[in-house]
C-alpha cells in the first residue's frame, strides 16, 4: 500500500484555505495532490484552515507562531515544519523545543509527521 501523501498527512481536506510560510523550494510537488477547492497561498489572508510553518531557528519560531496562532479559524491546523537531524539544513530548533516555547504560547504538540527526509513536522493545538 502507496504512503500518505504529506497532504493527506497533514490534514488537508476539501474546501480549506491553507497558509504555507517559509516554504522551501520544490515543496508543492512534495505536498502532493490536493482535495477539490483547496486553496494554497504563501501569503496570509483574514483566517485559515491550516497553517503550515517552516522554521530553521529559535527566532523564527517567535517571530511566526504568534501571528500565526492568530490566522487559524477555530479548531483550524497549525504545523511547525523543522529539518531533522540528519539534514544538511544548520537549525538550532528541534521538536522538544518547538514544543517548550509552544507551551509558553498556549498551544501544544500533539502529533508529528515526517514530511520528507529533511524536514519534520509538529502538529500544535491551543492547550
Amino acid at each position: 500500500m502507496p504512503d500518505k501523501s504529506v497532504a493527506r498527512k497533514l490534514g488537508i481536506k476539501e474546501g480549506y484555505q491553507v497558509l504555507i510560510v517559509n516554504e522551501p523550494a520544490g515543496y508543492r510537488t512534495i505536498l502532493g495532490e490536493l482535495p477539490p477547492n483547496v486553496t494554497v497561498s504563501t501569503e496570509p489572508g483574514p483566517t485559515v484552515d491550516l497553517i503550515q510553518v517552516f522554521v530553521t531557528s529559535r527566532n523564527e519560531l517567535e517571530h511566526e507562531l504568534g501571528r500565526m496562532k492568530t490566522l487559524l479559524r477555530a479548531r483550524g491546523l497549525l504545523w511547525v515544519s523543522y529539518p531533522k537531524d540528519a539534514s544538511r539544513i544548520k537549525a538550532d530548533i528541534n521538536r522538544d523545543s518547538i514544543n517548550d516555547y509552544a507551551h509558553s504560547m498556549g498551544l501544544e504538540g500533539i502529533a508529528m509527521i515526517s514530511v520528507d527526509d529533511t524536514w519534520s513536522a509538529l502538529r500544535l493545538k491551543v492547550i
